[in-house]
């Protein structure tokens, strides 16, 4: 069987029997890919468990397996280690977030560099800057539905001034559906749709307009992607912002 070698970033790790894990990760060549590693949680043997910690970036060698199987890892080691991501409680919230809607909305086994290489930029600018804007994951969201072709119209005007979540676009009226938006909503939505990492720190809000735009934002990626599901990191996110 052939070997490949791509750098990837950790998705997800589950327990398969005592010493063993199933762990999928989002590589840079080959899309998502599953794979099993046996002995892995065998404490005799000197565990690398911790290098399949969910976020972290490693380069591998793989068996070339067919997508739909469990491929196995010949070689695995760090590509990136973090510097603050481990120790600061606001990035690392926010970063782990991240990393679940990237979790629940990429299904694809196909390579996508350029997907691939956004959110990888996304995580180091997380592990760089200490100072946190408490928005910045609601541009995340705005920024990675355009990767997944969810990206909203934004054609926001003072006539056009309620988003229908449905339609992904501004429209005219408020019919009062339970997926528009009302006026000062959209504006927000609108507002924050123009905002760039680096300006980020301009856009204002509340507490509860925060929280209210990330659970629009969340069920806007629910009513365009089946199966999204909630988020555990959620709580946690609201809790250090």
């Amino acid at each position: 069987m052939q070997l490949y070698s791509t750098q990837g970033i950790i998705f997800r790790t589950l327990k398969y029997s005592e010493t063993s894990i199933i762990c999928d990760i989002y590589t840079k060549d080959k899309g998502l890919r599953s794979f099993i590693v046996s002995g892995v949680r065998n404490s005799k043997k000197g565990s690398n468990a911790a290098i399949f910690t969910p976020l972290n970036i490693v380069d591998l060698v793989a068996y070339d397996a067919d997508v739909e199987k469990l491929a196995r890892i010949k070689e695995i080691n760090f590509a990136y280690h973090f510097s603050t991501l481990n120790l600061e409680v606001i990035p690392s919230s926010m970063a782990i977030f991240i990393l679940e809607v990237c979790r629940n909305a990429i299904k694809e086994r196909e390579a996508n560099q350029e997907l691939y290489n956004f959110i990888i930029d996304w995580i180091q600018y997380l592990d760089h800057n200490g100072s946190i804007n408490p928005n910045l994951h609601l541009l995340f969201l705005y920024e990675f539905s355009a990767y997944l072709g969810l990206e909203p119209m934004k054609n926001y005007s003072n006539v056009m001034s309620y988003f229908d979540m449905l339609e992904g676009a501004f429209c005219t009226t408020d019919p009062g559906g339970e997926y528009i938006l009302d006026m000062e909503d959209s504006n927000l939505f609108s507002y924050m749709m123009d905002q760039k990492r680096e300006q980020i720190s301009t856009f204002k809000t509340t507490k509860i307009q925060r929280d209210r735009l990330t659970d629009q934002w969340l069920l806007y990626y629910k009513l365009h992607l089946p199966g999204f599901k909630e988020l555990l990191s959620l709580d946690v996110l609201r809790s250090v912002l």
